[in-house]
């Protein structure tokens, strides 16, 4: 499959680093606003073809698959120029600015009979792709609750968001840079209970900075239980907590490490119960401070294990004409979420 890369950031680098390691792909040609950026990702990862133009790309080298790595602010005109060219799209999160591009998106795309793909790389990581496995044999029991909770010292200096010199695109829109993070909590708090039916938020702003909010959390009432959500910029040290409860286990994962800490319902003296799993934990945890360690300096995809795994996943959809790993229902039903985690105090 003939591969075409808008944006060559961070992200992009990462999406790049994934594609050449797939069997069946060929990057054919990368695209940046910046001449040099381009030239020099191209150069980097052995791609033959630069641009400036996405456009003149998708002319030129008629990719089946686009991949939209840009700001989210110029998501939805690049999405629906390489739908309209013929390519299935994978576009970085957000998908869009707004929920009604999102939903012309995938109206374009379904028309078209192309795929239609928002990364949500940490529904994908390891840790809970385990505990949806638990789920859906009946292990964990019935999901009850779930809390996902972002601290990030987005404040700190020399933060690409605090930047006075370079305003981030993620600060016009609704949310600011939280909004850059609703994604990831709106993904997984839907993988673990669903579609949403209610939900109720609150926006704080705690410092004098560039950001409309700096604290986010909400509550919300879902199909198959009840999450909440939150985004900290002052609290600390970073984590990216889940932490999931069932009616048979409760189980907690820092999405930024390899940690997944499990707490079961045992048969025997209750009194053992906290002991035995307590001893379990301290196992996992010391599991995981060498597992971490050593992800960090294989060089592999480290803490983009999640993006690497939905990129395979989904190239082995495209080739056999399958169902990708992320559905345009799936898309739907989390950006409705999205829009209303960014109305205040929206009620159930």
């Amino acid at each position: 499959m003939r591969v075409g890369v808008i944006g060559t950031g961070h992200i992009a680098r990462q999406h790049l680093s994934c594609l050449r390691e797939l069997a069946g792909v060929e990057i054919a040609a990368v695209c940046d606003l910046s001449r040099g950026l381009a030239e020099a990702a191209a150069e980097r990862f052995g791609v033959p073809r630069w641009f400036t133009d996405s456009r003149t790309m998708l002319d030129e080298i008629r990719p089946d698959v686009v991949h939209v790595t840009t700001p989210p602010t110029s998501h939805y005109r690049l999405a629906s120029d390489a739908i309209q060219a013929g390519s299935h799209v994978l576009v970085e999160k957000p998908i869009t600015v707004s929920f009604d591009e999102v939903e012309s998106l995938l109206d374009q795309a379904r028309d078209k009979n192309r795929a239609l793909i928002e990364d949500y790389n940490y529904v994908f990581n390891k840790p809970v792709q385990r505990l949806l496995n638990m789920i859906e044999s009946g292990e964990f029991g019935h999901v009850v609750h779930v809390e996902v909770l972002f601290c990030l010292d987005i404040l700190a200096k020399g933060n690409p968001f605090c930047d006075p010199n370079a305003p981030h695109p993620c600060l016009t829109m609704p949310g600011g840079a939280i909004a850059d993070f609703l994604p990831h909590l709106a993904s997984l708090a839907h993988a673990f209970v669903g579609p949403h039916r209610g939900v109720r938020s609150t926006w704080r702003k705690r410092s004098d900075s560039p950001l409309p909010s700096d604290e986010f959390q909400a509550m919300v009432n879902a199909e198959r239980g009840t999450a909440a959500l939150g985004f900290s910029a002052h609290a600390q040290p970073d984590v990216f907590w889940l932490r999931v409860y069932g009616t048979k286990m409760r189980a907690a994962a820092n999405l930024f490490e390899t940690r997944l800490t499990i707490e079961r319902t045992r048969g025997g003296p209750k009194p053992l119960v906290p002991l035995f799993n307590s001893l379990d934990e301290a196992r996992a945890v010391r599991r995981s401070a060498f597992g971490s360690l050593v992800r960090k300096l294989s060089g592999g995809p480290g803490a983009y294990e999640g993006l690497w795994a939905l990129l395979t996943k989904t190239y082995e959809a495209l080739n056999k004409g399958g169902q990708p790993p992320v559905s345009s229902q799936q898309i739907q039903e989390v950006n409705r979420l999205i829009d209303d985690l960014k109305k205040p105090e929206y009620q159930f």
